[in-house]
Parts: C-alpha cells; sequence; structure tokens
C-alpha cells in the first residue's frame, strides 16, 4: 500500500488557452475542473501503489498561437506565444511540470488528446525542468494527463503497442520496464482477456478498437484484478512494471524546483 504521508509530491503549473475562459467565473470552473483531474490522478497513483502525490501550483491563462501539439510544444521550449519567461516562472513558483491545456488540440492536424515533450529516458532528462513539459486537452481529462507525465518520467507504451506498430520505439523508456502493459492481439476487435494499462492509454483502439477503454493504473505485476487477462496479473517484472520505476525514481520528479507555495488565482 502508499503511504501517502511519505509520497513525493510534484507540483504543477497548468497555462490554459484563453479561449476556454472568457470571464472569471468560467476560468473558476475550470480551475476546478483540472483540481479534479489532479484528484484523479492522485488516484491513479494510489491505486497502482506509486509513491506519488501531485499538487497544483499555479494556474494561469494565456494566448496560444497554435492548436497543432508539436507547435505548441515548441513554442513553450523557445518561451514564445503565451509562454514568456515560462522557465524563470517554474523557478519562482517550484512548479515541476509545466502543462499546457489546449482547446481542440490537434496532433499531426487530427483531433488529439495529448503529447509530452518526448520519454524521457536519462535520469538528466527526467530531473530538467525544461524537458517537464506536455500539451494536454481540456476535454481529454486526467487518464491523458496521467500518460503524458507518464512519459516526461521516463515510462512509454510497452511490448503490446509495439507489437501492434513496430519500429517505433513504444518499449524504449528509462529502465526495460518502465513501461504499460496489455495483452491483445493488435486486430482492433473486441476479444475476452483483451486490456491495456494508462500508458497503453489511447492505443487501446487498435487492439479492440476502443481508444478509451485502457485501464486506470500504471502497470504492476504484484496488483491481481480480474480485468487484467487470463491471469488477472496487471504487469510484468521484466517488461511491465512502471509502479517499480515511479517510485524508484520520484524523487527527481519532485526535485526539478522548489517549492515556495500555492499561487492559484
Amino acid at each position: 500500500m502508499v503511504n501517502t504521508a511519505q509520497a513525493e509530491t510534484i507540483d504543477i503549473r497548468f497555462v490554459v488557452a484563453d479561449s476556454l475562459a472568457a470571464t472569471p467565473a468560467v476560468q473558476q470552473q475550470v480551475i476546478a475542473k483540472l483540481s479534479s483531474y489532479v484528484g484523479q490522478l492522485n488516484g491513479y497513483y494510489r491505486s497502482s501503489q506509486v509513491n506519488l502525490q501531485a499538487e497544483i501550483v499555479d494556474v494561469s491563462f494565456a494566448a496560444m498561437a497554435k492548436a497543432e501539439a508539436v507547435s505548441v510544444l515548441r513554442d513553450m521550449e523557445r518561451e514564445q506565444n503565451g509562454f514568456t519567461g515560462l522557465f524563470d516562472k517554474a523557478r519562482q513558483l517550484g512548479a515541476d511540470y509545466t502543462i499546457a491545456i489546449a482547446d481542440g488540440l490537434l496532433i499531426n492536424g487530427k483531433p488529439g488528446c495529448g503529447r509530452a515533450l518526448a520519454v524521457n529516458r536519462t535520469l538528466a532528462d527526467i530531473a530538467s525542468t525544461r524537458k517537464a513539459l506536455a500539451v494536454v486537452n481540456f476535454v481529454c481529462g486526467a487518464h491523458t494527463l496521467a500518460h503524458e507525465l507518464g512519459h516526461l518520467m521516463g515510462l512509454n507504451h510497452g511490448f503490446l503497442v509495439n507489437d501492434c506498430a513496430p519500429g517505433k520505439g513504444h518499449n524504449s523508456a528509462i529502465t526495460p520496464y518502465a513501461n504499460g502493459y496489455g495483452e491483445g492481439n493488435c486486430d482492433s476487435q473486441a476479444q475476452p482477456g483483451e486490456f491495456g494499462d494508462i500508458m497503453v492509454g489511447g492505443w487501446m483502439r487498435a487492439v479492440n478498437g476502443n481508444d478509451k477503454s485502457s485501464l486506470p493504473f500504471f502497470s504492476n505485476p504484484r496488483i491481481q484484478d480480474v480485468r487484467c487477462g487470463s491471469k488477472g496479473q496487471c504487469g510484468d517484472p521484466h517488461i511491465g512494471d512502471a509502479a517499480r520505476a515511479l517510485n524508484e525514481h520520484a524523487h527527481y520528479y519532485a526535485g526539478h524546483e522548489q517549492r515556495s507555495g500555492k499561487n492559484l488565482p
């Protein structure tokens, strides 16, 4: 079981497209929704036996020039088009991760849910504020937030996804076991025993035809659940133990910036 009192805290700053909140009242509604997403994220960590907890240190609203995910991430890296002073602000707030919240996100020209700057595969990268950037479509919620943060924390989609889309490095992560896990045959047809976890995510469409069907926890072979295939085991110690990887590296995720306190609008 997770000991919440000993969990490492990751502090998150959200920069929200101002098109989502035209008035102060609507801004407060957006902030409440983001708070609910973070509450769900913490539920995923607990159910996965991960000693992490997330807190919001800031929500700000800015004009975003682009809806394409790659362009948003490029603007974040370059601190332009709504992201001026992004890294100084992260230092001031103690924000370990900065997440852009988009209105109608596009990925390669098609509607999408989220994208991380990269799958961070080294300790230096997962400990760097400049590598701790992602963009999430507001309507996609906590599951996408957890998935994209997972990439920034060194997790990848895993071997099931690599079977469905070979040659794209879906199983290359911070460690060999820092991957999503699932079972299926990549025919886009629902069959008994098929499942995938948070890091398999939307790739479940290739497995069972339903991109919303990934289970709400990270791979962990110590978790037994009837939803996890024929054996009911929700991971593999060699290729699918994201929970272990998250626990091993938790202090790097929480150590990007020193927190000075919340600054919610």
